[in-house]
């Protein structure tokens, strides 16, 4: 018995967090990528997967940085990530503690206009969604946590995200992840998008 592709949808901030009820395959997807997480103290590094296991928690991340939605394949089997820290659940989750026995738990949310993870605060998860789960000790009192990409396309570099297009006071950097503050003219990431200075 083969399940049907299923509808994956992106709001209008183009990150979310999901968690699929079905194992899903993300390699042909064009609009949509997913990422797992891991943390080191209070960096979120979010790594681009290609299957995600039924009932893991991913970030979902529209390519155009706005609201999307795309049919994304089946896959067959699929294992979870190790490591993710991103705990899924096809439940609501009402309320979601901040601190759960070794664990701070941490919801995906916009700040001021910046995406982060911020405490749980007893906020509602809802099914579907996922939040991220790090051990107390290594973010002790940390409120929110900085998002950082870690993505092929941009060999590696990895900036922290915000949001809007094209933020005109976010850094520059060149091919090597080195700031550049009057880039001349070649190939640089800004907003970790690539653009080129004729």
């Amino acid at each position: 018995a083969t399940t049907a592709p299923q509808s994956v949808t992106v709001g209008s901030n183009g990150i979310a967090t999901y968690t699929p009820s079905v194992a899903l395959d993300f390699t042909n997807a064009t609009k949509i990528k997913a990422y797992t997480a891991t943390v080191s103290e209070t960096t979120v590094t979010l790594t681009e997967t290609k299957t995600v296991a039924a009932g893991e928690g991913v970030i979902i991340k529209s390519v155009n940085g706005g609201e999307e939605n795309e049919t994304i394949a089946v896959a067959n089997p699929a294992t979870a990530t190790e490591g993710n820290a991103l705990v899924g659940t096809l439940v609501d989750i009402d309320p979601l503690a901040t601190t759960d026995g070794t664990y701070n738990n941490y919801i995906l949310n916009v700040v001021e206009g910046k995406v982060g993870f911020y405490q749980a605060n007893d906020k509602k998860v809802a099914a579907g969604k996922a939040y991220l789960q790090v051990l107390a000790a290594t973010v002790a009192e940390a409120k929110a946590l900085t998002i950082v990409w870690n993505d092929g396309e941009t060999t590696g570099i990895e900036e922290n995200y915000e949001f809007g297009t094209m933020n005109s006071d976010a850094a520059t950097f060149d091919l090597s992840g080195r700031k550049v503050a009057n880039p001349a003219k070649g190939l640089y990431i800004k907003n970790g998008k690539k653009f080129i200075v004729k």
